[in-house]
């Protein structure tokens, strides 16, 4: 292979000698990333990447190691989703409900997508397009309940399995009145009196009613940004 012949950059199209076919598309090769081996067929890594194309053409067998992989000075968990990409246009979704995106390692692959020279790949990252790929929202839900919610109490209600991180919320508390025994009126306690009836017009009680808000946070994803056939 003639080092002098550089490596496409820059989105630009390869030049006619680097399309050359290449006699054994669907030959394996195991590559040494950092320590870390991979294996791949010729095909799935030249179809879309530049430098892979000029690697294994020519007599590329004769810089194979002892182990007969080629060594490549790539960081290996990047290099994982470059190798995705490559096999299968799926462009690197790497999303926490938690932590969020992780930005640290899509800018490593966008690094690794420059030194491969995959325009498609470099493209998506630059323009953050993984952000498209997660959609969040506020849902809420809310009914009375007539007592104080204890603390830790878990929310039974159903919600779809795009929901998450539910929480209970006070949103309001309305005082009502509610008439009481007239003979237990300190201690508020039920009447053992079966004649006994409610004094509507002199005593009542205040009875909180509580609203609480079940609140949650929904999470979709969008397929088709994170294919580049999508």
């Amino acid at each position: 292979m003639d080092s002098n012949v550089p490596v496409p950059v820059d989105h630009q199209l390869a030049p006619p000698q680097y399309n050359e076919l290449i006699s054994n598309p669907l030959e394996k090769i195991t590559l040494d990333v950092g320590g870390h081996k991979f294996t791949a067929t010729i095909n799935s890594l030249t179809t879309k990447s530049f430098l892979f194309k000029l690697l294994l053409q020519g007599d590329w067998k004769s810089s194979l190691q002892e182990d007969q992989s080629i060594f490549i000075d790539s960081d290996p968990e990047a290099f994982r989703h470059i190798l995705q990409y490559l096999r299968r246009g799926v462009f690197p979704l790497i999303y926490d409900q938690k932590k969020g995106h992780n930005y640290k390692l899509y800018a490593d692959i966008l690094a690794e997508a420059k030194h491969f020279g995959i325009p498609k790949l470099e493209c998506w990252l630059n323009d953050q397009l993984y952000l498209r790929c997660i959609t969040s929202s506020t849902v809420w839900s809310s009914a009375y309940k007539n007592d104080r919610i204890p603390t830790g109490f878990q929310t039974t209600s159903i919600w779809g399995s795009d929901v998450t991180s539910t929480q209970l919320v006070q949103q309001d508390v309305n005082t009502v009145k509610t008439p009481i025994c007239p003979h237990l009126a300190e201690d508020r306690s039920p009447c053992p009196k079966r004649s006994c009836y409610l004094s509507l017009g002199t005593m009542q009680d205040n009875v909180e009613k509580y609203r609480w808000a079940e609140v949650g946070r929904s999470i979709r994803f969008i397929q088709g940004w994170c294919s580049d056939s999508g």
